[in-house]
Order: C-alpha cells, then sequence, then structure tokens
C-alpha cells in the first residue's frame, strides 16, 4: 500500500509518486507477557507455582489469539527493591523443543524454570511469565520426537477452553497448578474502575 501525494506545485509529489510505504501487514509480534505486583508479600513456593502458573496460562492464551507459537519461555521473580532486606531478581529462559501456544507445556516449562530460581526466606513482590520467539503457524519447525505431535490434540483442548472462557467469563476453565484461592493475587480495592469496558462500573450520579 502506498500514500501518493497530491499536492505541491513543481514537485515530484503532484506527479504521484509515493512519499511514503506503508506496510500491507501487521508484523508479528516480538514477545508477550503477563506479570502483575502480588496484593501482598509472597513467600512460600506453593504461592509462587499458582502466579506462574496464571502468568503462563494467561500469556499462552494472548497468545493463540494472535494465532502464533512460542520457541521460548522466559520466568522472572523479584523482591521489592524497597525492602530491607537485600534485593533478590532473577530471569531464567528455556528454549523450547518446538513452537507451542498449549497453555500445558507453557506452564510445565515456567514451573521447571521457578524450582531453579526459587529461594526460600525471600518475600516476593512481583512475577512474570514471557513468551518469545514467536512464529506463526506456517513457520513452525516441528521436532523429531512426541513435543509437537501432540499439537493436534492440544490445539482442540486449547480451542474448547479458550471458546468456555470467552462464552462465560475468564478463567471458567483453568490449569489445577493456578490454584483457587489466589490469595497472592493483586488487591483489586487498587485497581481503577473500568468506566469505559464495564457497564456496572458506570459511576452513578444521584
Amino acid at each position: 500500500m502506498r500514500i501518493l501525494g497530491e499536492f505541491g506545485t513543481g514537485s515530484a509529489s503532484s506527479c504521484g509518486v509515493p512519499w511514503l510505504e506503508l506496510e500491507e501487514a501487521a508484523s508479528i509480534a516480538k514477545q508477550v507477557m503477563s506479570s502483575r505486583s502480588f496484593g501482598r508479600r509472597v513467600e512460600s513456593l506453593q504461592e509462587l507455582n499458582e502466579a506462574i502458573s496464571y502468568h503462563a496460562a494467561n500469556a499462552a492464551q494472548r497468545l493463540r489469539k494472535q494465532g502464533l507459537f512460542a520457541n521460548a519461555v522466559s520466568v522472572f521473580i523479584q523482591n521489592s527493591p524497597f525492602d530491607q532486606a537485600k534485593f533478590y531478581g532473577r530471569t531464567e529462559t528455556v528454549v523450547l523443543p518446538a513452537p507451542t501456544e498449549c497453555s500445558m507445556q507453557v506452564t510445565n516449562a515456567a514451573l521447571w524454570l521457578l524450582k531453579k530460581m526459587y529461594q526460600s526466606e525471600v518475600y516476593y513482590q512481583k512475577a512474570g511469565v514471557m513468551l518469545s520467539d514467536l512464529v506463526s503457524e506456517e513457520g513452525q519447525q516441528t521436532d523429531l520426537f512426541a513435543y509437537s505431535s501432540a499439537h493436534n490434540k492440544s490445539g482442540r483442548l486449547m480451542n474448547a477452553v479458550d471458546q468456555i472462557n470467552s462464552k462465560y467469563r475468564r478463567s471458567t476453565i483453568h490449569l489445577a497448578s493456578e490454584g483457587v484461592d489466589r490469595t497472592w493475587a493483586m488487591r483489586r480495592s487498587f485497581k481503577s474502575p473500568n468506566y469505559a469496558g464495564d457497564w456496572n462500573e458506570l459511576p452513578v450520579v444521584s
């Protein structure tokens, strides 16, 4: 697609010479990330497992919305830089055997990374999962083993999960490793009102 110049006198623009080239197709996203600060300080590995599982599944769902597959999974955890204790922040990345958009495969990789990174007696304040080295379905390179062969079955499952969660509400169906209570979640009282996206949050004038 081109933008043609139609104004000006004695210039190339008046002859329909393009001023500017536009991309006809949107470029593929370079990464997809899900992260959030905790509603309170988190110390236990169990709560971190739940938080990382949630962010891994959330990132995978965003990936599927764009029709993309990830070749690498990264996890980061950190405490607050304002704590009196020594700052601890760490990021680890694993390259997958083959591209995937399956929440279960992404979550398994993320939890494996978390186990390597976790240190006890640290009060964590934030964690997140990033998916990178993204490719479209046509750009995949499958592996010689069973990792990519499960794509057809897991793809149908993920599609069904996404449809149910879209029809009802987010996390209607979720991985067991995400937990139920999610005591680590951000305090909703700190969330800004969603005036433009939710009828129930419109301000009321009496």
